[in-house]
Order: structure tokens, then sequence, then C-alpha cells
């Protein structure tokens, strides 16, 4: 597949119109020993709805995905204990198709096109995780615009699916369930946002977390975006190498 083209502009049509600071910080996971705090917080998240899905899937440890050097993980760290209290794993089928591209009948409009999964998001309880969330998904959605991407991917359980129907996520399968090998036995959705237009999507649906993602500057939302393009242009027999590769290129 073409490699895509960096959009250099903000994704967003309305101004920055403040500066908020969270009590967590959003960045690139960078080592093996960032990877292995991540899939700890994502057992312990998935062990509180799907405990089952933990064991089968041997969340605790890193998955093949989680060791390739053209993806890119993202976690959120409490600015307070330091620890991990939201994970999201990206990768983009620039390489290979993504698992939805080989396990579903896409519809035609994701052919041929540049796609993004955005899978194994997690977030802790309580009140600092309420705004892990909307975090990831602006870090992700900004890190998709920048490389290039034109539609990201991901898959939402009931009742998790209905925050991404309020965030204007679209069902690309009009509300019919499907199972994949994220998620084995279990009936999810799987939801798509157009990159180019989400902008207007969220300005014509009044979305309620456009302020959020738009107009507000977010400088513990720490992403090395030129670091994340070149990960994700990794050539296939690097991002193939079994090891987890220490290095930032």
């Amino acid at each position: 597949m073409s490699r895509p083209t960096v959009r250099l502009e903000r994704p967003y049509s309305h101004a920055i119109t403040e500066t908020q600071l969270l009590p967590f910080t959003v960045r690139l996971a960078s080592s093996r020993e960032d990877i292995e705090k991540v899939c700890l917080q994502r057992a312990q998240a998935y062990g509180r709805h799907q405990p089952d899905l933990v064991t089968r899937l041997t969340l605790s440890r890193p998955e093949p995905e989680d060791l390739r050097d053209d993806v890119v993980i993202l976690m959120a760290e409490s600015k307070e204990s330091g620890d991990v209290v939201g994970t999201l794993r990206l990768q983009t089928n620039l390489n290979r198709p993504l698992r939805f591209e080989t396990e579903l009948p896409l519809p035609e409009r994701f052919r041929g096109k540049h796609l993004l999964e955005a899978g194994r998001m997690t977030v802790r309880n309580g009140p600092e995780g309420r705004m892990v969330l909307p975090a990831l998904v602006k870090a992700a959605f900004e890190i998709s615009y920048r490389t290039g991407i034109d539609f990201s991917l991901l898959i939402g359980r009931a009742p998790i699916d209905r925050i991404y129907h309020a965030m204007q996520f679209q069902d690309v399968f009009d509300g019919e369930k499907v199972v994949t090998s994220a998620q084995p036995g279990v009936p999810v959705t799987l939801f798509y946002m157009d990159i180019t237009q989400a902008d207007a999507r969220w300005i014509a649906a009044a979305c309620p977390l456009y302020g959020f993602m738009a107009q507000t500057l977010h400088p513990d939302i720490d992403i090395d975006f030129d670091r994340a393009q070149r990960k994700f242009n990794v050539p296939l027999s690097v991002a193939d190498a079994p090891e987890f590769s220490e290095s930032l290129s």
C-alpha cells in the first residue's frame, strides 16, 4: 500500500480558546518496560468485566501486536502516583491488513484506504479515569489526522458502545453486532471515524466534547507526531521483528 501524506495543519476549524492541565499525562510508550506496565493495567481493566479474556488471551503479558515496531501505544500516567491509568494501541494497514479487513466484509468505502485500528483501550475506574478516555481519543484522532489516515476503526461492547456513539463514531454495520479475534466470542459494534470529516461532524452534532477536543490546549497530552509517523512507516521486514525495539526511530 502507498504511504499516506502527512497533514501539517490543525484538524479543527475552531481556534484554541483556553488551556487546561490534566491530572495525568499522555505519551507514546517508548520501551519494553512501558509496554509491560501497559499490559498490567490492561489486564486489571479487562479483569473487572471480562476476566475470562484476561486468561484466554494472556492480557497481562505483551501480545505480538504490542511488540511490532510499526505499532504505537499510548499510555496515560497519573501525575500523583505515576501509575498507568489508561492505554490505547494504534496500528495501521500500511504494512499488512487490519484484523477487521481479514475477518469481516467491510463496506466498499474502506477499500484501498489508509486505515487505523484503535484497540485495547482501557481506563482506570474513578474520577480521574473519566477524563482519560476523551484524552486518549483526542490523542489518537490527532495522530490519525497528522499521519494521513483516512478512517480509524474500533470496537465497543455494550454498554461502552454508547460512549462511542455519543462521541460521533459511526456504526460500520448499522447496528449489527460482530465478533472478532480481539475479543473472541463477545458480540461488539464496529465503529469508524472519517478523519477528515470528524471536525464538521462534531460541530453539526453540537458534540459536548468538541470544546475539549478542538478549543482546549492540553500540554499534558504530549505526542511526538513525527515519531508516530516514522513508526507507522517502518518497513514490513523491520515491523515483523520478534522483539520490541528500544529505538525511538
